[in-house]
């Protein structure tokens, strides 16, 4: 299986990182190709930049999948995934979050949303209010740091922060939490074990999902 990952951002450093998550959950003999847009947003901060990037994948999707077997939407509100499916049929495609929101709802109990900045927190809740009952939600986390889009973002200064964020979640009932944001890849395993709560990194989970002999054989 060929994997297309298509960020439909700008941020050639954010393509970079989720790359690295996918390609460690990736089988021989299945590929990894991990394309950035050329005409979307820097990174997504609103529901306008939202859309620009959406019109992106909309735009550059189709081609990109004449090479490829399933495309992972790398985009952590998902974007125009429902929209892409159909029309890519019978290859599989996923985004981000609801490949970590199905893994988190398999794990069963209540499920919290860990994301970046206040200004998309209400598309965030939609999402989520989509994917899963509202029993099932603990809450959303959603702390102000800008310096984790940077391309030289230090790990070792987020992680207190984001840690912190994860607790909150943990208090508000949460059993598993999901890393809603293509800046968040790699942070899973240091906050699960800080944490001791399962924690779910989007990429992970959506190339893990692909690869299971169901998406295999293009059953989305």
């Amino acid at each position: 299986m060929r994997i297309l990952l298509f960020n439909p951002n700008r941020s050639v450093h954010i393509t970079e990182r989720m790359a690295a998550s996918a390609r460690a959950e990736l089988r021989a003999p299945h590929q990894l190709q991990a394309v950035t847009g050329s005409a979307g947003p820097r990174v997504v901060h609103d529901a306008a930049t939202l859309l620009q990037a959406d019109a992106e994948a909309l735009r550059a999707v189709p081609a990109l999948m004449q090479d490829a077997d399933a495309l992972l939407l790398a985009i952590s509100l998902d974007g125009v995934i429902d929209a892409l499916r159909p029309r890519l049929a019978p290859k599989a495609a996923l985004g981000l979050t609801e490949a970590a929101v199905a893994a988190a709802a398999a794990l069963g109990g209540s499920v919290g949303l860990l994301t970046l900045g206040q200004g998309l927190l209400p598309l965030y809740q939609a999402r989520l209010a989509a994917l899963l009952p509202a029993e099932r939600i603990a809450g959303l986390q959603a702390p102000e740091l800008p310096q984790a889009f940077a391309p030289d973002a230090d790990p070792a200064a987020l992680l207190p922060v984001l840690l912190a964020a994860c607790q909150r979640l943990r208090q508000q009932g949460a059993d598993s939490i999901v890393l809603a944001g293509a800046v968040l890849c790699g942070y899973d395993d240091a906050l699960q074990a800080a944490l001791g709560l399962p924690v779910l990194d989007g990429v992970r989970c959506a190339v893990r999902q692909l690869q299971c002999p169901l998406h295999d054989q293009g059953t989305p």
